[in-house]
């Protein structure tokens, strides 16, 4: 069974404030990287040898780099783009960061079929006994769920897994410095120290309340065919942030502003508005479903959220048969 979403008709205020995002960073920014992470792309490799960590400054014999390492996690998608300097260490310590990650991003890596290490994961339904076991699982490239036929209504309720905010950050952080251009590594070294830590508020760089992420959910089946990753440096010192960091996967998008005392010491103490990048759904609402759902994410939280339910819903104008 395939499902036929309705069409309708978006306003013009959601691209209005669209365009005028994409002249903010057009007129602000420069764009040091944007990317397909595609399996159909070139393969990127990150760094050369010999080989010398970026995070640690570890060199063999004292470091190994025997792991693959990706520069941008692979759980959203990341197929091609590796790193040689991350340590084996380094690695390891990431990857505790990497699972909260993987547990946040679970719900919506489901919904858009976003292959990561071990294929598209699996999203656990909220329930009891047997219907606590039903899932929700890609097969032959289509999603299945069962589906209220009455009020043409798909409608899921998911348990979500317990994840620490902070490290998701930490983990987008660490994908954001691995991403940076050599000669911007000197004006990081408080977020190379942080990320150094295997806990979450040791050097850390910025008070609670500094760890925003500018989220997008796309309305569509599989909007992003592969990932998008977009690294963004400002121009001249004006009251936004110096460096972000953007990738968008599946049926989703994440933005964050990298920690950076060096450049961003103007906007100590006070109280920013940095609009959100506009992606290309956003510009072009009308080749979408429905119109994007826009947010935020506080993610300056050290400690495990609580085991809750989530739950997802679409509509559809008709089923159509398939074999």
């Amino acid at each position: 069974m395939a499902v036929e979403p309705t069409l309708p008709v978006q306003g013009l205020a959601v691209e209005t404030e669209a365009l005028k995002a994409l002249q903010f960073y057009l007129h602000n920014y420069t764009t040091l990287m944007f990317t397909g992470l595609g399996p159909r792309n070139k393969k990127i490799i990150l760094g050369s040898k010999p080989f010398g960590c970026r995070f640690c400054d570890g060199k063999p014999p004292k470091r190994t780099f025997d792991k693959r390492a990706h520069a941008v996690s692979e759980l959203l998608g990341n197929k091609i783009m590796v790193s040689l300097y991350e340590c084996d260490d380094c690695n390891k310590r990431f990857s505790g960061f990497e699972d909260d990650l993987g547990k946040m991003t679970l719900p919506a890596r489901n919904i858009g079929g976003v292959i990561g290490k071990n294929g598209v994961p699996k999203l656990v339904t909220a329930g009891r006994g047997a219907a606590r076991k039903s899932i929700m699982k890609f097969k032959n490239s289509g999603l299945h769920v069962v589906e209220d036929e009455a009020t043409k209504t798909l409608t899921l309720t998911y348990v979500e897994q317990p994840y620490r905010p902070l490290a998701v950050y930490k983990a987008l952080c660490k994908s954001a410095f691995t991403l940076l251009p050599n000669e911007e590594l000197v004006h990081f070294p408080e977020l190379r120290q942080w990320l150094l830590r295997g806990d979450l508020t040791t050097d850390q760089v910025y008070a609670r309340g500094s760890y925003i992420c500018h989220t997008t959910f796309v309305q569509a089946f599989q909007p992003f065919k592969q990932p998008i990753v977009c690294l963004l440096k400002r121009k001249d010192q004006i009251d936004a942030q110096y460096m972000s960091f953007f990738i968008a996967s599946g049926n989703v998008s994440y933005q964050i502003f990298l920690p950076c005392p060096a450049k961003d010491a103007h906007l100590r103490g006070r109280t920013i508005t940095t609009p959100a990048f506009p992606h290309f759904f956003q510009l072009q609402p009308s080749l979408i479903p429905g119109a994007t759902l826009a947010g935020q994410i506080d993610l300056g939280a050290p400690d495990r959220t609580k085991k809750r339910t989530g739950t997802v819903s679409w509509r559809y104008e008709k089923k159509i048969k398939v074999a």
